[in-house]
């Protein structure tokens, strides 16, 4: 007797389309993620370049130049991840919730 699949069955090229616009999106996600936790690498490389050596200014100023990159790093990746969610939130609509 054949094994019955539980999987659902992928209809149309437009659901197909949607389904690997929302995969595309996801390794975006992971993608953005890992510059989330680079950037906090960057601002806590930073506080401990002041707070080891606080009386070199050029630590001092290399720690702010990290913090600052950090900062706006992490900033402009939460731009990204929200705009992305959106679009996710769009794909899932689309889809109905039968693919949710």
């Amino acid at each position: 007797m054949p094994k019955k699949s539980h999987k659902k069955e992928i209809g149309s090229k437009e659901e197909q389309t949607l389904l690997l616009k929302e995969q595309v999106l996801l390794s975006k996600e992971r993608t953005i993620l890992s510059f989330m936790r680079t950037a906090l690498a960057a601002i806590g490389a930073g506080i401990v370049l002041i707070s080891v050596f606080p009386g070199n200014h050029t630590t001092w100023v290399m720690g702010i130049a990290l913090i600052l990159i950090g900062m706006v790093e992490l900033f402009e990746s939460y731009r990204r991840m929200s705009h992305y969610r959106k679009e996710m939130e769009k794909i899932k609509h689309t889809l109905g919730k039968d693919w949710v």
